[in-house]
């Protein structure tokens, strides 16, 4: 892996799940659906000049906190920026009483965990320090997804426990250098994946993966064309007595807590969906090299884990079946995830996840700064509203027992159905662990729970609907009058794609594009015709009569009412 000899400020091309989000932010702008918040209460005295060298000293080290994203023709590249682009912000509460000081600090947190980031702009990381009293602080960070991770959480804290000390205590700072930093792990990414080992890997997951229809929750609603990110949480707790049982069997089968807890979840999932066939996400921390060990970035990947629970097995055999699948999977986890997506193609949906509804995960508890002289830290949990997937069960293991929450999608549940949901997890785990020889058909779905009994509601009608394809003029015999929007969308789609399209009524996703060739698509476009044009414009109108038209809709209402008033700038009338 290249390291110290990359030029630091040299543009970078994004890794694979990098490109992803940079994609997500270009269809869906000024969201914060990928802000990444960590908060921890400080009490005591806080030097807060050895806090602010602490965390500077963090971003120096780790460029991708202190980058920009620019668009090129090559792609999507990473810019670092100096280390004086991020400033922390200090706001001092301490005139106020202690209520209104902490009513007014959640306020803050609120607002900025609510804030999007410009991916355009340096830095990737917000911090603001808020001192409710003289000994009492709440430090909360927010980084964008495209920089960290769960694990690049733990790098964070750690350094920066190890520099405010040092701050403190008048010594140096002990740090090792880094060997290598994030863009030198997207460009190792990217020159590995034409390789033997990662297309046998391929080649697996397409197997594997093979009509793949995603298990889906019966919904309180309707799917919406569109997915909006509104969400909520219901908790859950696993018993310490409960716990012990889970650990005990998996044991004795040679399986981990997440796979019984899996397990278990995806044998209700099969009640509740009435599919044997039942899949979901789980995230891996995609640090298969020692080097990015010790780096902050974005390097978890998402496995797709299908288990095939036909046949009426007894839990053992689920625990089994469920462990073969994760171990398989493990063994193929070198595919980003954005590359599984280009390659199978799954159908277009912009109301909801490729390839799979339901993510499924147990962590560890999360990290916090340790060993903070004269301090005393603990962890300050802050409410996620922001929903990535129709379900998302976070469990947390915590040594004695498991802890957790059930975060859903409020367009399609209603917060009493993932309470039952919830409640009825904890229920049938409690029954296959207390018998897990008996058959799964032995138990009974625990009431309360939606059970689908018909086909999954159909995705309500987007709100700009594409024009019914008609046959081009000229595969009809007569000449083909094109406007000239069709012609600049023509000849952008057959440099982009490499194909040159049939006709005005060729289909860019049936030539062969995908979501990060749809974004270049849209920003060449939009840079011919001087105008901001969303990537969603290209998933509702994938054609190019269809795309032309919205183009042309797009260029009037830019114009507004100018337009009636003043003959149309040269280079935008776009009729003959």
């Amino acid at each position: 892996m290249p390291g110290p000899d990359r030029r630091a400020h040299a543009p970078t091309l994004l890794s694979f799940a990098q490109q992803r989000l940079w994609f997500l932010d270009r269809l869906r702008p000024g969201r914060p659906d990928h802000n990444v918040p960590t908060a921890v209460r400080l009490r005591g005295r806080l030097d807060q000049g050895a806090l602010a060298r602490a965390l500077t000293e963090v971003v120096r080290r780790h460029e991708v906190l202190r980058g920009r994203i620019v668009d090129s023709e090559d792609g999507p590249c990473h810019v670092t920026e100096p280390v004086e682009t991020f400033v922390p912000t200090i706001t001092d509460l301490t005139h106020t009483s202690a209520e209104q000081a902490w009513q007014r600090a959640r306020e803050l947190v609120a607002a900025d965990l609510a804030a999007p980031f410009d991916l355009g702009t340096a830095p990737m990381l917000r911090a603001r320090l808020i001192r409710t009293a003289p000994d009492d602080h709440l430090l909360l960070l927010v980084i964008h997804h495209i920089a960290c991770d769960g694990w690049s959480l733990s790098v964070l804290w750690q350094e920066f426990s190890a520099v405010y000390g040092a701050a403190v205590d008048g010594r140096p700072i002990a740090l090792a250098d880094l060997p290598v930093q994030y863009a030198d792990f997207a460009d190792w990414q990217r020159s590995h994946q034409a390789g033997t080992a990662l297309l046998d890997q391929l080649a697996y997951w397409h197997e594997r993966l093979a009509d793949l229809s995603p298990s889906a929750l019966p919904t309180d609603r309707t799917r919406p064309a569109v997915w909006s990110g509104r969400g909520d949480q219901v908790e859950i707790e696993i018993p310490a007595e409960l716990a012990d049982r889970i650990r005990t069997l998996g044991r004795a089968h040679e399986v981990t807590p997440f796979m019984t807890l899996l397990a278990a979840f995806q044998v209700l999932l099969a009640r509740c969906t009435g599919q044997a066939d039942v899949t979901v996400g789980t995230p891996i921390s995609g640090r298969t090299r020692i080097e990015v060990e010790p780096l902050v970035g974005f390097f978890v990947n998402t496995l797709v884990l299908r288990t095939d629970l036909s046949g009426d097995p007894g839990f053992t055999d689920v625990l089994a079946r469920v462990r073969r699948c994760a171990v398989e999977a493990y063994a193929h986890q070198d595919v980003p995830f954005e590359r599984l997506v280009q390659e199978l193609r799954p159908e277009r949906d912009l109301g909801q996840h490729p390839l799979f509804t339901v993510m499924f995960q147990v962590e560890d508890p999360p990290a916090l700064p340790s060993g903070l002289p004269g301090l005393a830290v603990s962890d300050h949990q802050i409410p996620n509203d922001v929903a990535k997937f129709d379900i998302e069960v976070s469990m947390t293991d915590r040594g004695d027992r498991f802890t957790g929450v059930i975060r859903y999608a409020a367009d399609l549940f209603d917060r009493d159905t993932v309470r039952q949901l919830s409640e009825g997890f904890r229920t049938l785990l409690d029954h296959l662990v207390g018998s897990p020889e008996r058959p799964i058909s032995a138990w009974e779905t625990p009431p309360g729970l939606r059970v689908s009994r018909s086909t999954p509601a159909t995705p309500a009608t987007p709100a700009v609907q594409p024009t019914a394809p008609q046959p081009d003029a000229d595969q009809a015999g007569a000449p083909a009058t094109r406007t000239e929007t069709e012609l600049l969308v023509l000849e952008t789609w057959a440099e982009v794609l490499d194909v040159t399209p049939d006709g005005v009524h060729s289909d860019f996703f049936e030539l062969g594009g995908h979501s990060l060739l749809a974004s270049k698509v849209m920003s060449r476009l939009g840079r011919a015709l001087d105008l901001e044009l969303p990537v969603a414009l290209l998933f509702y109108h994938p054609t190019v009569a269809e795309l032309a038209g919205g183009i042309d809709a797009a260029l009037l209402a830019d114009l507004g009412a100018a337009a009636e008033a003043e003959p149309l700038p040269a280079g935008k009338a776009r009729h003959p």
